[in-house]
């Protein structure tokens, strides 16, 4: 299955179920590019942002739409700038999951799409966000254990997402429709209010100088 590309370089809602705090295995079913994202606050620069999405097999939640029930593996995501800088979020995250460090050539254009549906352990914190209310964000993550690649090599479906979506890689510049339908509303307007490439020069040029921030955006 073909996805589009997405390349990363080193140089209020509805309350939901929450994952329960703890470690978890987890497969990356979703990566949007959402373009450069205004930071609305003079004090941090406008950022090239992704986000990723994670489906938790081992906890089921259930949920109401169009007045059915309907249960399933519940889900989280987290927001990273769209670079592997050494002062950047992302690149540790990605280091811990892989259990080793960037290479040279890994750091000029590591293609960040080689990670969906792929698998890996979660750690889940419980965090107060600015609105006071509670919720599951992402902490870290790290490869499976033994015990875990074994269950999966004797049971290949436990490995498989099993959302509706399957799995969803978006980037504005793909114009790819199919995929932008599967993306909640929320992540389509996200992706609608971004900064235009010809307005984006500033944040590309400081990317690599500010950390990554964190938006209380439900998952």
């Amino acid at each position: 299955m073909a996805f589009t590309s997405i390349k990363a370089s080193a140089k209020g809602g509805k309350d939901f179920e929450q994952v329960p705090a703890g470690v978890h295995m987890a497969i990356c079913t979703e990566i949007v590019h959402l373009g450069v994202q205004p930071s609305g606050n003079p004090k941090y620069p406008d950022k090239d942002q992704i986000y990723i999405r994670f489906e938790i097999p081992g906890v089921k939640v259930k949920w109401e739409k169009n007045g059915q029930t309907h249960e399933g593996s519940s889900t989280i995501g987290t927001f990273f700038t769209l670079s592997i800088s050494e002062k950047s979020n992302f690149r540790p995250f990605l280091e811990g999951w892989r259990g080793r460090p960037f290479t040279k050539e890994e750091e000029e254009a590591f293609e960040v799409t080689s990670i969906l549906g792929k698998l890996c352990q979660l750690s889940i914190v419980h965090e107060e966000g600015r609105d006071g209310k509670v919720r599951a964000k992402i902490q870290g993550a790290f490869g499976l254990i033994q015990e875990q690649k074994d269950k999966i090599t004797a049971n290949p479906a436990l490995g498989k997402p099993t959302g509706p979506n399957g799995l969803v890689a978006y980037s504005p510049d793909s114009h790819d429709q199919a995929a932008w339908e599967k993306l909640p509303e929320w992540l389509q307007k996200k992706v609608e209010v971004r900064i235009k490439k010809v307005d984006a020069q500033k944040a590309a040029e400081n990317v690599n100088q500010a950390q990554d921030f964190d938006d209380d955006i439900p998952f």
